[in-house]
């Protein structure tokens, strides 16, 4: 029962520190991804956002409909 629970506790640690999915993509201060406004992100495979470029401002960082890639576009 004790390693139920262990199990249990394991499994909601490994899925909260998940922050992202690898390979999704993400501006800055928008829909979960740190940093600052214009910020391009990329999560890498350790589930963490990993800071790529900076964009001119948040109007200009751009991700694609699937969050599958992001750049800078003003």
């Amino acid at each position: 029962m004790y390693f139920t629970r262990f199990l249990v506790a394991v499994g909601l640690l490994a899925t909260s520190s998940l922050a992202c999915s690898p390979g999704q993509w993400g501006c800055g201060n928008q829909h979960g991804v740190p940093g600052p406004d214009g910020a391009v992100y990329v999560c890498n495979s350790s589930g963490s956002w990993v800071f790529s470029a900076q964009c001119n401002g948040a109007p200009c960082c751009t991700v694609n409909a699937d969050q599958t890639n992001a750049g800078c576009k003003c």
